[in-house]
């Protein structure tokens, strides 16, 4: 992983790009991400109703699993109670007393329900009705154990150690102990009646609490658990061998085959399958994605991505929908469109990925008041808490307000991990302490400590100073359940005599951090319609062309896109002046992070002109292109290798004249006038489709070079001559174009309101202001009432009085009325109050009756350029099979006419245009078809009078080529007559003479 301790570039004083935080990994040559995966949480009992009462034991190991369900007595009467473990259905009943318990009473007291109540009593009397007639005396003579050993024996997968080594190790192996095995299963009774009654709250697999996200330490674990099992596998095999030969037995060195998990882990990597969970013989796609590197703001928000794996298809229950356990830790807002929508999430700004914690703490736990559980069941616990670390009951408690206020203490002095978890929960008398890896945590400030953070004011100390000095601390989705969080500061004091403040334990640092990195950067997203800050959030931000690397000159991107001049919007939020570089240089008064926006400040006026802005499209300023506004650099990278042949170890394959080789030669396969004698064309060539770019040819002299396929141009930008992980050489050739915005070129503003260029208009057409202003792109007003962005209306506003020198800067979401505060600044600043200005026509000169928009606006160009999609051919291949225009671009393919185009041609009347379209340039075939038997007749050759021979129909059935009639018709119907022919399917046809 780049980044990590391992990582050669670990150390270095200067890194290799500014933009890089790392946390990828080069696999042959791509940058290849995990997407942390959404499990579910092993660390606790599930309770579940659906498709019966359940409670489970979840373990990593199937065999250690253990459910417990309320079934309906067979013999009539109340439900009872069945345990399933190692494939066995047993009673529990039976089970308390193989682990030991004396008496009914004992058991009784091991639950701790209260029997007066008769749904409790009438379950637990049938539970142990039922025990006796699945087994009789079963409290005698250890007759339960001999019945779940003989259970065990008869079941279809029995296990092969004997019961004692299966209960000991098997059942519940966190406890050490027959008896703490039956208080524990004890407490899963009296969970699941509880639940069953209603006193307890069934397990929601949506909420957070319930989920843990597998990072990169958890999945490659996983994968390679998997190839080392199969290297294993392989070692067991040749050594057999040798075994069965009489050999003797090597080292073990010469029976690993390390090669098994090196390409199995790099099969994995290139192909995205990747282990399953739990099913070892199945494969889990989406686990790895390829990083994408349009913008910085597009390759951070990727690393921060989830992904829940359930079926697209069918009902996926509450799974897209928002948790309240997601507030602050998952952006409610950056999630995709379509198939993958609430199912692909992004993390909030702030939140945090727990990671194992290493260093023990069972001593701090003792000294806070625990006593640790103990191996007797006489022991009373009734009116203790129990309390339980990472799902194993470790001990009990009786002041739990002070253990619990006593660990948090510790944690906020930095006594031990402070991202342990910490839970008290009254109503069911227990602590819950987590420590495991997958939580997602956010940090909160301490109200108690909110004094001390102004020793920190006009200091340059980090975030990690806050945790550390117990300001801010980090809060788990269950332990947040225990917190009264303030929205802000100012409301910690907020309230009257009669409504005197509410104490609140926590506050938020601010309110943009419950959004993620692209809906956080959006200036005012709470005043726009959620689906268009969604389609900036997770679309726009991320198409938008930008700057993504200070290095692009050393990298050899297949397809890279940057703009030549990005700027940094006029307006500010809390999460822009929160990120950026470290290390990077800001200049005083300037954004510390300009690489998270990608565009430019363009003068955007709100009017109709002339009808080319209609349908979401604008309207942009010919000189204002000319002068260099949204111009971009593209840069696509052809790589070719060959084979590396050296004079001492000559291969087969060299020897016999099929190696390949960089040169050039004589060839008719395009133009070579820009390559040299290496086979590589020269520094600023000009290339366009069908010039060699990469000259190769074999030992036999066969030519195979490289050329540009239709569309394909531009300048050779770099040459790039290496070797593979593989030995063999590689070679690189960059060709650079400059494209300069055109119509059909799609731009979006950071509020969703996309559209593409539909003219170029000169400047001295354009209207202009009283100060000789003149817009760089005029919107349609139609934009703002159908979707409902005003925000992008403040933006502009705020942005001109920005530009005027006002003091107000910021765009933070949720700030207070921000309209009167922006408007008050304008009316200060001698402008109209609502933004709206006169302006004058360019083409005559008059005044214009309506007050115009205007304002600088933060506008993106997209990567969906018009000369990437543009496609067109007159004549070209076809098919092979069908005789139909081939689909793809780059085989100089049509374009496909489908059936809404169809069924529009159709609509229009068109019938002359859609028989050009779909059979004339497409398929057009001809038959011969005999009117008498209906068949089709055949070609042959006949014999004339003179011996001279003529090719003409004939048909095979009536044995004459009197009566027939050639039609015309696609090839693909003639292809599908041939075929049911060949099935033994005769078809006839109906023809008419016209």
């Amino acid at each position: 992983m780049v980044g990590s301790d391992i990582c050669w570039m670990r150390g270095k004083t200067k890194a290799d790009c500014e933009f890089d935080n790392g946390g990828y990994f080069i696999i042959k040559g791509a940058e290849k991400i995990f997407v942390a995966q959404e499990q579910m949480c092993l660390k606790r009992l599930w309770i579940s109703k659906t498709p019966s009462w359940t409670i489970s034991y979840r373990q990593v190991s199937r065999r250690e699993r253990v459910f417990l369900k309320l079934l309906d007595n067979e013999f009539g009467g109340e439900k009872v109670l069945d345990v399933y473990f190692l494939g066995t259905q047993m009673p529990v009943w039976i089970l308390f007393f193989a682990l030991g318990t004396p008496s009914d009473r004992d058991v009784v007291n091991l639950i701790g329900m209260d029997i007066e109540d008769t749904r409790i009593s009438n379950i637990l009397v049938a539970s142990i009705y039922y025990a006796d007639k699945m087994c009789e005396d079963f409290r005698k003579d250890n007759n339960s154990f001999h019945y779940i050993e003989k259970l065990l024996r008869n079941c279809k997968f029995f296990p092969e150690e004997p019961l004692e080594e299966c209960l000991s190790s098997l059942l519940f192996s966190n406890l050490k102990g027959l008896k703490l095995k039956a208080r524990f299963l004890g407490y899963m009774v009296r969970c699941l009646l509880e639940a069953y009654t209603g006193k307890r709250k069934i397990d929601n697999r949506d909420d957070l609490r319930n989920k843990r996200l597998e990072l990169a330490a958890e999945l490659l674990e996983r994968e390679l658990m998997t190839h080392l099992m199969h290297a294993q596998r392989y070692m067991s095999k040749a050594m057999q061998k040798d075994l069965q030969g009489d050999k003797e037995l090597q080292n073990v060195g010469h029976y690993f085959n390390a090669s098994i998990i090196s390409n199995g882990l790099s099969r994995a990597f290139s192909t995205g399958g990747w282990s399953h969970p739990y099913k070892k013989s199945e494969r889990v796609s989406g686990v790895v994605a390829i990083l994408k590197r349009t913008n910085p703001l597009q390759t951070t928000a990727d690393m921060r991505k989830t992904r829940q794996q359930v079926s697209y298809t069918g009902r996926v229950g509450d799974a897209r929908y928002p948790n309240l356990s997601h507030w602050g830790r998952v952006c409610f807002l950056s999630t995709p469109d379509g198939e993958n929508c609430g199912l692909v999430k992004n993390l909030a700004c702030l939140a945090l990925v727990s990671t194992t914690v290493s260093e023990p703490f069972f001593h701090k736990l003792l000294e806070c008041g625990m006593t640790e559980l103990v191996d007797h069941s006489s022991s009373f616990l009734s009116g203790k808490f129990k309390i339980f670390v990472d799902g194993n009951w470790i001990g009990t408690c009786e002041d739990s307000e002070g253990f619990v206020a006593a660990l948090r203490s510790k944690r906020r002095k930095k006594e031990f991990d402070q991202q342990v978890e910490i839970k008290r929960d009254p109503l069911h008398s227990e602590v819950r302490i987590f420590s495991d890896a997958g939580r997602i945590l956010r940090p909160l400030i301490v109200v108690d400590n909110l004094r001390g953070i102004l020793d920190f004011r006009g200091h340059g100390y980090p975030f990690q100073t806050l945790l550390d000095k117990g300001i801010v601390e980090l809060i788990g989705p269950e332990e947040e359940e225990d917190c009264t969080v303030a929205w802000g500061t100012e409301y910690l004091l907020e309230g009257s005599k009669e409504n005197p403040p509410r104490e609140f334990t926590h506050c938020e640092l601010d309110s943009t951090f419950l959004l993620g990195l692209s809906s956080g950067s959006i200036p005012y997203p709470n005043h726009d319609h959620a689906r268009r800050v969604l389609y900036q959030a997770e679309k726009h931000s991320q198409q938008a062309i930008g700057f993504s690397t200070t290095n692009p000159n050393i990298r050899v991107d297949t397809n890279f896109h940057q703009l030549y001049y990005p700027q940094s919007p006029l307006f500010r939020t809390v999460l822009s002046e929160s990120l950026g570089n470290p290390t990077g240089r800001a200049h005083k008064g300037m954004l510390s992070c300009p690489q998270y926006y990608n565009g430019q400040c363009a003068i955007v006026a709100v009017n109709v002109h002339y009808g080319y802005n209609q349908e979401d499209s604008i309207v942009m300023n010919r000189a204002s292109v000319e002068r260099g506004m949204f111009r971009s650099e593209h840069i696509r990278t052809y790589k070719s290798e060959v084979d590396e042949i050296k004079e001492n170890k000559a291969s087969a394959r060299s020897r016999s004249g099929n190696h390949l080789k960089f040169g050039k030669m004589l060839s008719e396969a395009g133009k070579d006038e820009s390559l040299e004698d290496d086979g590589f064309p020269f520094i600023g060539a000009s290339l366009k489709t069908n010039d060699i770019i990469i000259g190769k040819f074999t030992g036999s002299g066969k030519d195979q070079s490289v050329k540009l396929k239709h569309t394909e141009r531009g300048i050779v930008h770099k040459v790039v001559l290496s070797t593979n992980d593989e030995g063999k050489n590689l070679t690189a050739v960059s060709l650079r174009q400059v494209r300069s915005p055109a119509p059909g070129d799609k731009f979006s503003s950071m509020h969703g309101q996309k559209g593409v260029v539909g003219f170029m208009e000169c400047q001295e057409n354009f209207p202009f202001t009283m100060q000789g202003i003149v817009p760089d792109i005029v919107i349609n007003p139609h934009a703002f009432p159908s979707r409902q962005t005003p925000a992008q209306l403040l933006e502009a506003a705020l942005g001109k009085g920005i530009a005027l020198g006002g003091t107000l800067k910021g765009a933070t979401p949720f700030s207070n009325s921000p309209m009167d505060s922006i408007s008050d600044q304008l009316h200060k600043l001698g402008f109209q109050r609502w933004g709206d200005e006169r302006v004058w026509n360019g083409q005559t000169g008059e005044m214009m009756d309506s007050l115009v928009f205007m304002g600088p606006t933060f506008y993106q160009r997209l990567a969906h350029i018009a000369e990437d999609k543009i496609k067109y051919r007159n004549t070209g291949a076809v098919h092979p099979l069908t005789r139909q225009p081939v689909v793809d671009k780059k085989r100089f393919g049509g374009i496909k006419l489908g059936e809404m185009e169809r069924d529009c041609l159709q609509a229009h009347g068109a019938s002359a245009n859609l028989d050009e379209r779909l059979f004339t340039m497409s398929d057009r075939s001809s038959m011969h078809v005999c009117r008498k038997c209906k068949h089709m007749a055949n070609m042959v050759l006949k014999t004339l009078l003179g011996g001279r021979q003529v090719r003409g129909p004939y048909c095979r059935v009536c044995k004459s080529g009197n009566d027939i009639v050639k039609v015309n018709l696609p090839y693909g119907s003639k292809l599908l007559c041939q075929e049911l022919l060949g099935m033994g399917i005769l078809v006839q046809f109906d023809t008419e003479l016209c």
